[in-house]
């Protein structure tokens, strides 16, 4: 791919993710974190600080503020697909979880079996969750391997996971405000009593219209790899879409995208964007913002753990992680190339927004760079 169509992509894409925003209508940060999250649809949070940053990084809120919306249940965070943890808005969490873990339940049904997870003991654990959550109780993770113990289900090794994550898979749990740094487990249908309520191919139409809207361009692959459905299954919600959604074509490739999307900003921010973050984890195809050999120093040994990115103008240039003392936080930057004393400038700036979200002064280490200058 052309470095000009790459760039084209990229900017886009910043655009449509908010990481380049337009001017936001003034309004509560609760809101402001609710417009976003409900925005992108859902936001990769398997790791909890990744996913807060994620929303932090768009639009200043400090963790405390996201866990301020999770509280008011403007934001949840739940299992809507791929087996994977994401930040949702609230009123989203059924239609998705129902809509798109199907494929997820199947899939697991030979895990559940090597962990003796019969239909039986599925069955006891629902019903012993289910009781005691019922009249607003929130359980925090020990509690509830504690309770299902003491009812006669075995939670050892994974199985308290397993069964807790099926049931928010299927619509039933979702999880609440944290205790301390334990999640906590609630009824869905007393956490958010009412919700949209689609029908299959409405959902289908939401889905592409909203993924399209704050991931594109993207391909038919990309939508299909992110929700973990069948190509079929993205082609059908693409038509299901009808006029909301159009093709654009960029270096000889079919893009979807919104019809109604903003022009992109001018400028080209310096981001440092969390290891999980839906701007590189939310497409099949990375090839726009990263080449296949920067890919492998973002995901080493292609562990499925992502190291977090330095972007500049919408590509990759770089990694970085942090250390978070008593009294500082250290972010550590690995760029792939030298770095001007313009971009080391823009670099520590983005560090200092990290800072102000986890409310701890931030500084930046260099460590060598691979190659030559950005």
């Amino acid at each position: 791919m052309l470095l000009t169509d790459r760039r084209r992509i990229a900017t886009e894409r910043l655009a449509a993710m908010r990481i380049a925003p337009l001017a936001e209508p003034a309004g509560s940060m609760v809101e402001t974190i609710a417009r976003t999250v409900h925005h992108h649809l859902a936001m990769q949070a398997q790791d909890v600080g990744s996913g807060m940053w994620s929303v932090g990084v768009r639009t200043g809120a400090t963790r405390a503020d996201v866990e301020a919306a999770i509280a008011a249940r403007r934001v949840t965070r739940s299992w809507p697909m791929r087996g994977t943890l994401h930040l949702m808005a609230t009123q989203d969490v059924r239609w998705m979880c129902r809509l798109l873990n199907e494929r997820v339940v199947a899939t697991s049904r030979r895990v559940f079996e090597a962990e003796g997870l019969t239909e039986a003991v599925v069955g006891r654990a629902r019903e012993v969750l289910v009781g005691a959550l019922a009249g607003g109780v929130a359980l925090s993770r020990p509690n509830a391997v504690a309770l299902l113990e003491a009812n006669g289900v075995d939670p050892s090794g994974q199985r308290a996971y397993h069964l807790i994550g099926r049931f928010c898979q299927e619509g039933l749990l979702c999880q609440g405000p944290a205790e301390g740094r334990q999640p906590t487990f609630v009824l869905i249908d007393e956490w958010v009593p009412e919700s949209w309520t689609p029908g299959r191919e409405e959902a289908m139409a939401a889905l592409t219209t909203r993924y399209v809207a704050s991931h594109g361009p993207v391909t038919e692959r990309d939508l299909a790899g992110w929700c973990h459905q069948t190509l079929t299954f993205a082609r059908e919600a693409v038509a299901l879409a009808g006029d909301a959604v159009t093709t654009e074509t960029i270096g000889g490739q079919a893009y979807l995208v919104a019809a109604d999307r903003p022009e992109p900003p001018a400028g080209t921010p310096v981001r440092l964007l969390p290891g999980f973050d839906e701007y590189v984890l939310g497409y099949k195809d990375r090839s726009a913002i990263l080449t296949p050999e920067e890919e492998l120093r973002v995901v080493p040994g292609k562990n499925g753990m992502f190291l977090g990115t330095v972007v500049v103008g919408g590509l990759v240039v770089g990694t970085w992680n942090r250390r978070t003392g008593a009294q500082r936080t250290v972010v550590t930057v690995t760029p792939f190339g030298s770095l001007s004393a313009t971009r080391r400038r823009e670099l520590e700036r983005a560090a200092a927004a990290y800072g102000r979200h986890l409310g701890s002064p931030a500084e930046v280490v260099y460590l060598d760079p691979v190659a030559a200058v950005l």
